[in-house]
């Protein structure tokens, strides 16, 4: 039986005019949505409200914090075979989305950006798409 490493990443799912936002790191060829690892002990809002902080400079509502889905997938650019499992949760924020140190780039993507994408972003696009949320 095949015995899977899975890394724990949060992302925040970001809706604007059908496009969803996706954030790309230094050095990185594929667009992420924002979030990332969480640290030891913190809770699934602590992790996501601070790893947003850091890469795009917004603060999360935690009023406004709901689960949206799971994926379970391939994880990009490990060379041991690696899955995330990456739980997506909605939250307004406050203040303006800007690129901290570590992003190169911010974009708003829909389905025709999908390549772009690291694989467990594709399947939240597709699902978005299903969802009739993004083009």
């Amino acid at each position: 039986m095949e015995r899977r490493k899975f890394l724990d990443v949060l992302a925040w799912i970001c809706l604007a005019d059908r496009r969803v936002l996706c954030a790309r790191t230094q050095g990185n060829e594929v667009f992420y949505l924002p979030g990332g690892k969480r640290e030891q002990g913190e809770s699934d809002w602590e992790g996501l409200s601070r790893e947003v902080k850091e890469e795009i400079s917004v603060d999360l509502i935690e009023a406004t914090f709901v689960e949206a889905l799971i994926v379970e997938e391939a994880a990009h650019g490990f060379v041991v075979p690696t899955w995330v499992k990456m739980k997506c949760f909605w939250a307004a924020y406050e203040g303006a989305i800007a690129p901290s140190a570590e992003i190169e780039e911010i974009a708003w993507l829909s389905m025709a950006d999908i390549e772009k994408c690291a694989p467990a972003n594709q399947r939240v696009l597709e699902y978005l798409f299903q969802q009739g949320l993004i083009d």
